[in-house]
């Protein structure tokens, strides 16, 4: 609404009040209850709506756009039946009006009389007209979803917009449809045509995008995404999800720019500056990246993601105190996340406080004993504390929970730490063998190693 409209509608309402606070008798014009109805609908007041609607029919009887006002809350709320018997009434002053057998199937599948629902609609279907039919087949997909027929309600919506590529609750149903039948290429091909038709529409843009982003085709997802919001500038959930698979193709400057877009088109929230600053981490741009966690978690207290991604900026710049005040406050709100622990331990090591860097290694290897990057951070700790013999035996605890290649590089800079070259090459040969392109890890548990002609020498021959 414009401004003079929303003012004229809240008049309304507190027009409304007042006469239901003084106990009068409320008589208003038929389109003020509508308005009124609508407005308790929008704000999801469905027994106010209904509240409207049985005062409009104390003083409008005959007007049949009540009683459809009156079953479709009673639908909203569940109550099927009554909605039936509504309906009946609306049927005497208008016999062929096909929204009351819309309804009708409507509330006669809701209580799971499936086939009189799909007869209803069968019947209706064959006198209907082009606009009547595209909802007579998103009502008869309606009615398919409630008995898990995806497929055949994929067919339904895929009828109404072959009848109408305009047709905006079809555009917005057909999605959830193909994602559970996984009908992709159909969908493509499907948008593609409603495209050809009318290159505007936002909908078909979004759904494309969707089925080439399930498909892999992640070029064209994004291609989809931005005709999408270039079509209709408001269209947040266009913006979010091209900017979320740019971040997940790793494609950072591009989600940002999604992001920054939707700001200038929307009031932000806190998930959005938390977006925004996981792009600005990423880009290693940590003092904008700080800037917008710190608004995020000015429009929500409680998230212990912010804190957390608040706690890594501090820690890339090596401000460790501050890193360690952020993680304690992640903690506090989810103290299951073996992540949280992990980085506390490493802040604490940095700011040589041992004992309380090894308390949160090891909380985070028993929370997620299968993860083995916490089992080499806690090895390299080890290390690092001359404590090697504890390493090798924290090692063959590890194995019991997971394998691979990131514990044979544990073992052999534990092995070349004690001393024992012979034993420390032969699992050298084995940890290549499985994944050569690991061996960096060998250097950052041991640094020394990076300097060992010997090692140097065998790493090069498993190059070949």
């Amino acid at each position: 609404m414009n401004f003079e409209e929303n003012q004229a509608m809240l008049e309304l309402v507190a027009e409304y009040e007042q006469l239901l606070e003084q106990e009068q008798e409320i008589f208003l014009e038929e389109k003020s209850y509508f308005q009124l109805i609508e407005y308790f609908e929008e704000e999801h007041q469905f027994q106010r709506a209904l509240e409207v609607v049985e005062h409009a029919l104390r003083h409008y009887a005959y007007t049949v756009g009540f009683y459809i006002k009156k079953a479709e809350l009673l639908i909203e709320e569940e109550q099927d039946a009554q909605a039936l018997t509504v309906l009946d009434a609306a049927l005497v002053f208008a016999p062929a009006d096909p929204e009351i057998f819309l309804l009708r199937a409507e509330a006669l599948a809701h209580l799971g009389l499936y086939d009189d629902a799909l007869t209803l609609l069968d019947r209706i279907k064959h006198e209907a007209d082009q606009d009547v039919l595209c909802d007579v087949y998103v009502c008869e997909a309606a009615v398919y979803e409630l008995m898990d027929e995806q497929e055949r309600a994929f067919y339904a919506l895929q009828a109404a917009l072959r009848e109408d590529p305009r047709h905006q609750e079809a555009l917005e149903r057909i999605w959830l449809c193909v994602e559970a039948t996984r009908r992709y290429e159909e969908s493509v091909r499907l948008h593609e045509e409603i495209l050809d038709i009318d290159p505007y529409s936002h909908l078909a843009w979004y759904n494309l995008g969707h089925a080439h982003a399930y498909l892999g085709n992640y070029n064209e997802a994004i291609e989809a995404y931005e005709f999408a919001y270039l079509s209709n500038e408001k269209f947040e959930y266009a913006y979010r999800d091209c900017a979320e698979l740019c971040f997940e193709i790793k494609q950072y400057r591009k989600a940002l720019h999604c992001y920054l877009e939707l700001l200038d088109h929307t009031d932000a929230d806190s998930d959005l500056h938390f977006c925004i600053g996981q792009c600005y981490q990423q880009l290693q741009a940590f003092d904008e990246a700080r800037k917008h966690y710190t608004l995020a978690l000015s429009l929500d207290h409680c998230n212990d993601e912010v804190l957390f991604c608040l706690g890594e900026c501090y820690a890339e710049n090596a401000e460790w105190k501050q890193a360690v005040r952020f993680y304690k406050r992640a903690i506090r709100l989810e103290d299951r996340r073996e992540e949280y622990y992990a980085a506390l331990g490493e802040a604490y090591f940095e700011l040589g406080e041992w004992e309380k860097a090894e308390t949160n290694f090891k909380k985070a290897i028993k929370m997620a004993p299968d993860q083995i990057q916490y089992q080499m951070q806690y090895t390299g700790f080890l290390i690092e504390m001359d404590r090697v013999e504890e390493a090798l035996q924290t090692l063959q605890k590890a194995e019991e929970f997971a394998l691979g290649a990131e514990l044979l590089y544990c073992r052999v800079a534990c092995l070349f730490a004690l001393g024992r070259r012979q034993e420390a090459f032969y699992w050298l040969g084995e940890a290549l063998a499985e994944d050569y392109n690991m061996h960096q890890a060998l250097f950052e548990l041991l640094p020394s190693l990076a300097y060992d002609s010997d090692v140097l020498a065998l790493i090069a021959n498993h190059a070949l």
